[in-house]
């Protein structure tokens, strides 16, 4: 697991470094398309880090303060205690690791939320 979140992290990075290449000096002819499917990408990226991030904001807004299990995610536990920071650092979590990360919040905060 950690492997594919390294590998998607450096992927994103890539991606994002492509397309600022992009803006800066028009690409090679070979890496147009390229470019192209890597904002795809990064867009669908982005989408999984506002879910992630609005399922957070969700779960800290609830009046519910579940008490913390063994199974609980690692990153449920990880978050900063100011709601702002722990939104933050989900969406961007899910936006660098994509799918995983966005699976790691949605069990964490189904596991937590249990009553």
């Amino acid at each position: 697991m950690k492997q594919i979140k390294l590998i998607a992290t450096v992927l994103v990075l890539g991606a994002i470094a492509l397309q600022i290449w992009q803006m800066l000096i028009p690409l090679p002819t070979v890496l147009q398309p390229i470019a192209k499917i890597t904002l795809i990408v990064l867009a669908i990226h982005a989408i999984e880090g506002v879910i992630a991030a609005a399922l957070i904001l969700k779960y800290r807004l609830s009046d519910q303060d579940p008490a913390p299990t063994a199974d609980t995610a690692l990153l449920i536990d990880h978050l900063p205690e100011s709601t702002p920071l722990a939104v933050l650092k989900a969406g961007l979590y899910a936006f660098f690791v994509g799918t995983v990360g966005l699976q790691e919040v949605i069990k964490g905060t189904r596991e937590t939320a249990k009553p």
